[in-house]
């Protein structure tokens, strides 16, 4: 089954505004009823809003693997709504995890440290390389997720093992580790170079043993405090 282009128009605009509707007591659940909404058929909606009008939390740019999902089961007739219910409960929890080491823990402090040494280098280009770069990668799991949750059904739960994730997020990790040393070699005039080397070294080994990646962050900002004060 294909979801049809203008229904895929819809779902995609409703995405970018799941959290609009954010409460304490329910989350994202209005959200996601309004995307529901947006990619159903009119003779569906009362089922739906019937069905799902509970809690619902996960991450914003994962959520579109959940509602292709949920638009096919309802497309197929949705014979059994038990295992739709179950399958949303599981699933908003797996792709609220993985989005978070995705994005939260991985990409988005890597490609600061890149932004931050592109703007000491070459001025607003780093910004703007940060928003075209995030961005691209962001609006790719949008997309995809609409088409490939409408595609695979509830089975989407098995894709959090795919490359887009893994592969990503360990090329991203690598690279937060190489310009944190980067970083801290520009940032202090009177640092040798050849340092940048073992520094380097240092990070890729805390990731490799896996510390978070937020920690490491704090051990660069740690060793340039006290760079600065000696």
């Amino acid at each position: 089954m294909r979801l049809s282009f203008t229904r895929f128009l819809k779902v995609l605009f409703a995405n970018f505004f799941i959290q609009t509707s954010w409460s304490f007591f329910s989350m994202q659940s209005m959200g996601f009823l309004f995307n529901l909404f947006a990619g159903a058929k009119k003779e569906q909606r009362d089922k739906i809003i019937k069905t799902h009008k509970g809690f619902f939390n996960t991450h914003p740019y994962m959520s579109s693997y959940i509602i292709g999902a949920t638009l096919r089961a309802y497309d197929e007739g949705d014979v059994f709504p038990e295992e739709t219910r179950n399958f949303i409960t599981i699933a908003q929890t797996s792709f609220a995890s993985t989005g978070d080491l995705l994005f939260w823990q991985t990409l988005r402090p890597a490609m600061l440290l890149i932004t931050a040494i592109l703007a000491v280098k070459c001025g607003v280009i780093g910004p703007l390389a940060f928003i075209i770069a995030y961005n691209t990668i962001h609006l790719f799991h949008r997309i995809s997720g609409i088409i490939d949750g409408y595609r695979m059904g509830r089975d989407i739960i098995y894709i959090l093992k795919a490359r887009r994730f893994t592969t990503v997020r360990h090329i991203f990790e690598i690279l937060g580790a190489f310009f944190t040393g980067l970083l801290i070699s520009l940032a202090s005039l009177e640092m040798n170079y050849l340092l940048l080397i073992p520094i380097t070294m240092l990070f890729v080994l805390l990731l490799l043993r896996r510390f978070p990646s937020v920690l490491i962050i704090l051990a660069v900002l740690l060793v340039f405090a006290i760079m600065v004060m000696v």
